[in-house]
């Protein structure tokens, strides 16, 4: 008697399911070899030239010329440029002298003026009406008497010519006169008694403010040891010496 033959042994479910996924694992792998592996001339065409045509630019080309630019206004902008000037004043003209048997003098305007003696000395007659303080002198002072003291200097109060220098000038005595060009005006000062022998000066002798020009003294018409001091202008009238170098001299 033959034996029975045995069943087929059943597989459990468990192991059924583990043979399928490790199948499917094996194609999968095998899938992607096959497609990281075959040229690409197999692979199926892409639209390349459509996603090309997002970058595309235009090739330069020497048919492509760029006009010219220009620009027109209707109006004319002025162009003003404002320079700045700059001037000079100019200086004033010289004032002509005109010296006896010397010819002319050209004087040029001065602005120093100072005292002919100290500022302090003591005024013994001013300009003006007054007492005649001598036989043959004037009751109508045309000029200031200053008292320094016998032999002080006398010294030119500005910048000038001098067209008078004598030991004979008459009631006057030694004098000497100097023109000046002072403020642009030609303004005469005259020096009266000074001593004999003491001029420093000569008719024509330029001379500068401050300059000596004699000494004080007593000639001519003079009670005293004095300088007599005049001053004019062109006009010849003679004018209050002490206030105008109170003015122009301090």
């Amino acid at each position: 008697m033959k034996p029975a033959a045995s069943a087929p042994a059943q597989r459990r479910p468990g192991t059924r399911r583990r043979s399928v996924l490790s199948m499917l694992a094996m194609s999968f792998t095998v899938a992607i070899a096959l497609a990281t592996g075959l040229p690409s001339t197999v692979l199926p065409a892409m639209d390349v030239a459509g996603a090309a045509s997002i970058y595309e630019t235009v090739a330069p080309s020497s048919d492509i010329r760029l006009a010219p630019q220009s620009f027109a206004s209707d109006a004319t902008a002025e162009l003003n440029v404002t320079r700045e000037s700059y001037s000079a004043e100019a200086a004033p003209p010289p004032i002509i002298s005109e010296v006896a048997s010397m010819g002319s003098v050209e004087l040029i305007e001065t602005e120093l003026v100072v005292w002919p003696i100290p500022s302090n000395s003591r005024v013994s007659s001013g300009f003006g009406p007054r007492a005649a303080p001598c036989d043959g002198c004037s009751t109508m002072h045309d000029g200031i008497d200053f008292n320094p003291g016998n032999g002080s200097p006398i010294v030119s109060i500005a910048d000038g010519v001098v067209v008078l220098a004598t030991e004979n000038g008459g009631g006057l005595g030694v004098n000497v006169e100097v023109q000046h060009n002072i403020g642009g005006r030609l303004v005469t000062s005259s020096y009266g008694h000074m001593q004999y022998g003491s001029l420093a000066v000569s008719r024509g002798d330029i001379v500068t403010a401050g300059q000596l020009i004699g000494l004080v003294g007593s000639t001519g018409q003079s009670t005293g040891p004095h300088l007599h001091l005049e001053m004019f202008y062109e006009d010849g009238v003679r004018f209050d010496g002490l206030a105008w170098l109170q003015s122009y001299a301090g």
